[in-house]
């Protein structure tokens, strides 16, 4: 596979001083690099874009029976996992783990699934059988991918808790582990969104009534956390261990400001010493709203930079009581709008602008993984792993969807040396976003987003982007996230690639555009990653 060096015409016209006059749909814009590292800049995980899978979904990915594993899933993993060295993380749960029971007569899986309807037209299961082969098809997957396993605590039955924890034990640390020897169980979470579990202000009411608050769930965890230790051996957050540590939370963030990580921590769930020393992450939720069939689809509305960053900062004071008791802060449920995506948003090329400045903006305030939620044609998802999958493509095939180029890109950006770090780039401009991303306290690579609408009529819009205080002699090339309009479902390319295969692999030559005169081209809808030259 090649890789093709493309000379912007426009760059070099300026580079030799000719005038380039601005049409209606351009805008020149200059875009000033920080002329040091920022003092705030945070660590760039390798991990930092993961997966969440509806557990009542999980042999749709993993594959259904042991040593079969889905190809076209773990094709869509390697191609992320060979971006940063690592293979993402995986998380198996949502609200089917608090749905599930133990049933060893049954070889993997039974779920139940109620009827679609308008609201809910990709149903979860209502009962989940977990069989003797479920946590066994983690071996599935491929060589060195990492699972954080969801237990279930709504039902508040510790047995049956430590029946799953039991054969969760079994399969990664006991009699079945040599089917698991390649893949790695990091964190065991306990429950799902367990602010859901009382009244809420939403209409959807749980099974327990006032008493049911964030002091009570702080005690109860505690209680399933001791019982779930003896069974699975944990390691020690402190260390760098091999043996899974737990992962606490798990709220929606929908409750705040009652359910917050700072009422949970005032509570004491880290107060047990042996608890805390197994405990290493809080798992928050996030979306940008709920689907509506109703809701009258205004393209832009998804990846709008404010909207973005209102959501977003939402989160910062848990971060800080977070990461001030040593644990991290993860994402371990996110997407565009919950309830399964809002179809023209979560399925377009939208959804990749929206999700790349999501996880970038999230690894800048210090949230260590954020994992995309999953199921089986769910209208958000950046992949449909199996044939039959209704997200409105109308492709039948196993299938990527724009948002999968997201996680290309991001993983591309964070690069292989493990020593990545990142922070916003100030842009005067609403619509342009930038990301630097340093080694060594020096500029390595830069994101860069447009997220202007283009729906089709017309001539595209473009920003002419100028890069102040870049240093001529430190070459650098363009990477671009190129597709038709802001709405397209298909015939998107990242680099020149297409990732739109049967197969999973990429068809064609890799392109890279020369940065000549420190100008280029950013159209509407469009991502680039400028990587300059590191021999200078």
């Amino acid at each position: 596979m090649g890789v093709k060096i493309c000379f912007s015409l426009l760059g070099a016209l300026l580079s030799v001083g000719t005038t380039a006059t601005a049409t209606p749909s351009i805008t020149n814009i200059t875009l000033q690099l920080p002329t040091r590292i920022p003092a705030w800049t945070e660590p760039l995980s390798p991990q930092l874009a993961g997966f969440s899978i509806e557990m009542d979904r999980w042999l749709d990915f993993a594959g259904e029976e042991i040593g079969k594993p889905n190809e076209y899933f773990n094709q869509l993993l390697k191609n992320l996992g060979e971006r940063t060295g690592h293979m993402p993380c995986l998380r198996v749960g949502a609200n089917s783990q608090d749905r599930g029971s133990i049933d060893l007569s049954v070889s993997v899986l039974k779920s139940d699934f109620p009827p679609p309807t308008v609201n809910v037209p990709n149903p979860e299961a209502t009962r989940v059988s977990i069989g003797r082969d479920f946590y066994a098809l983690s071996g599935n997957l491929p060589a060195g991918t990492s699972f954080m396993w969801g237990l279930n605590l709504r039902s508040l039955n510790k047995t049956e808790t430590v029946a799953q924890a039991r054969l969760l034990a079994d399969t990664f640390q006991g009699s079945r582990a040599n089917l698991t020897k390649n893949v790695k169980l990091v964190n065991v979470e306990i429950g799902n969104e367990p602010d859901f579990y009382g009244p809420t202000r939403f209409g959807v009411q749980g099974p327990y009534g006032p008493s049911w608050n964030v002091a009570n769930y702080s005690a109860t965890w505690i209680e399933f956390a001791e019982a779930v230790s003896q069974e699975i051996k944990f390691g020690n957050s402190e260390s760098h261990s091999r043996q899974p540590t737990f992962s606490t939370g798990a709220f929606t963030g929908f409750m705040g400001p009652e359910w917050a990580p700072q009422g949970m921590l005032q509570a004491g769930i880290l107060d047990k010493a042996s608890v805390r020393s197994m405990t290493s992450q809080f798992a928050g939720h996030a979306y940008s709203g709920g689907f509506d069939p109703r809701r009258v689809v205004n393209p832009g509305d998804l990846m709008d930079k404010l909207s973005v960053r209102a959501n977003m900062t939402l989160r910062t004071d848990g971060i800080a009581a977070v990461r001030s008791m040593g644990l991290k802060y993860v994402l371990g449920e996110t997407n565009s709008y919950g309830n399964h995506g809002q179809p023209g948003l979560s399925n377009t090329v939208e959804a990749a602008v929206w999700m790349t400045d999501w996880l970038l903006l999230a690894a800048s305030i210090g949230i260590e993984r954020v994992h995309f939620h999953h199921g089986l044609g769910f209208r958000y998802n950046t992949l449909q792993p199996v044939s039959g999958s209704d997200d409105g493509l109308n492709i039948t095939n196993p299938h990527i969807l724009p948002s999968y180029h997201a996680l290309l890109i991001v993983n591309e950006a964070i690069g292989t040396s493990n020593r990545a770090e990142i922070a916003e780039i100030a842009t005067t401009n609403l619509t342009l976003t930038a990301y630097g991303i340093w080694e060594d306290g020096r500029l390595k690579r830069m994101v860069v987003l447009n997220s202007a609408v283009y729906l089709g009529n017309g001539v595209k819009s473009s920003l002419r982007v100028s890069l102040r205080g870049w240093d001529e002699r430190r070459p650098a090339t363009i990477k671009r996230l190129d597709s038709n309009m802001t709405t397209s479902f298909t015939g998107v390319t990242w680099a020149g690639q297409s990732f739109e295969t049967i197969s999973g692999r990429p068809e064609g030559d890799v392109v890279k555009e020369a940065v000549v005169g420190g100008v280029f081209e950013l159209p509407a809808s469009s991502i680039a990653l400028v990587t300059f030259d590191d021999t200078f």
